[in-house]
């Protein structure tokens, strides 16, 4: 088994994309908003929010560009570039990423029929203008329903802000000119109310429950992986490695150092025309019961092993196999490097030395110093 390590920064720059494009679609809403009635001073004439709302605009579908394209190039999820343009016709959480896609396309027309309005219809280009208005709330549904992040304290603070944000200048455009249209108003503020109510519903029902990435339509050969430093949550359970006489109940681990024998099963399939996934299910044997899987997603190379593209470990007893958790962060042949941490974020290091032999792996696991990267035992 050999492998040559890459950086994670495709999966790192999908996710930091995504959001810099949410912020600027926000912003650019928010400019859009305050042009509609003309707003200006004498220090900020009007031309310069519209200015400002159209640099805004295109900075933000340069972020969404590159989101775009950084994610149909990850080799995890599998994406293609038809399900950048036709909505739902991808295999991956099909319905979220859809609407990502729609969000695309609505913003793809507005820039068309920017470039292009001296040719059309005042009417036809306004109308078509404020269709970028839907891409906004069918982007924030995208990124909830697709992304992986909604969890972190700090993202979903993000997210919030951005709505509330929006909600703040749609009130102040609703209230600018009281009494004028007095119902229209009225109906899309009952309108707007209900959305956000909905929204933080579903997000409170859906994204931010346990069991998610199943029922958003993750692929059932995605849902035991994980892109490196996000590793994905798996249910305590007994190994599937367990020798009848074994004791799958054991819940906890001694303290390290360790050092034992492995024995287990290797197997790979194929993910794509360029990627495929193998995975290193193993359990130690003597004094320290514990199992160990390793997911390795990556490029076929000559040799007939994997260019590493995305890594996921996992590390604990029989009866709570994820307790730690990670990603390889040496890989030398036979030789495997893990970094790996509990929930509470107690470090834990281990190199793994492994002979194959068909599907059958054997070998040796042991903790390591977590700053060496040649793998010397403590």
């Amino acid at each position: 088994m050999t492998a040559v390590t890459s950086s994670q920064w495709l999966w790192y720059t999908t996710r930091a994309t995504g959001i810099v494009a949410l912020v600027l679609l926000t912003g650019s809403v928010v400019l859009g908003i305050l042009t509609s009635v003309r707003l200006g001073t004498r220090r900020w004439p009007r031309f310069t929010f519209q200015d400002l709302h159209r640099r805004v605009s295109l900075l933000a579908m340069v972020f969404v560009g590159l989101h775009v394209v950084t994610t149909v190039s990850d080799a995890f999820a599998p994406i293609g570039w038809l399900s950048v343009v036709v909505p739902f016709t991808s295999s991956y959480r099909r319905f979220w990423l859809g609407l990502g896609t729609i969000s695309v396309d609505v913003l793809l027309a507005v820039i068309v029929s920017s470039l292009l309005r001296q040719r059309i219809n005042p009417r036809t280009w306004r109308a078509l203008h404020w269709l970028a208005y839907v891409s906004w709330p069918l982007a924030v549904v995208h990124g909830l329903g697709t992304g992986t992040d909604p969890h972190l304290g700090w993202v979903m603070a993000i997210v919030v802000g951005c709505v509330v944000t929006v909600l703040g200048a749609l009130a102040w455009r609703l209230t600018a000119g009281w009494p004028a249209h007095a119902g229209a108003r009225v109906v899309a503020a009952t309108t707007s109310i209900a959305v956000v109510i909905a929204l933080v519903a579903w997000t409170a029902t859906g994204p931010l429950r346990p069991g998610w990435a199943a029922r958003a339509g993750t692929p059932a050969t995605l849902l035991g992986a994980s892109h490196r430093g996000v590793p994905a949550p798996r249910a305590p359970g007994p190994s599937a490695l367990s020798s009848p006489g074994s004791s799958s109940s054991t819940t906890s681990l001694p303290a390290p150092p360790y050092r034992a024998s492995l024995l287990g099963t290797i197997s790979q399939r194929s993910l794509s025309s360029s990627s495929a996934r193998l995975e290193i299910k193993a359990q130690t044997s003597g004094t320290l019961e514990a199992s160990v899987d390793i997911v390795i997603i990556g490029t076929p190379d000559v040799s007939g092993g994997l260019s590493l593209q995305q890594s996921q470990a996992s590390f604990g007893p029989l009866g709570a196999p994820a307790q730690y958790t990670g990603q390889i962060v040496g890989l030398d042949g036979s030789r495997i490097v893990l970094s790996l941490a509990d929930r509470a974020g107690n470090p834990l290091a281990l190199r793994v030395d492994l002979s194959t032999s068909g599907t059958q792996v054997s070998g040796e696991l042991m903790s390591i110093n977590g700053a060496d990267s040649e793998g010397k035992p403590q």
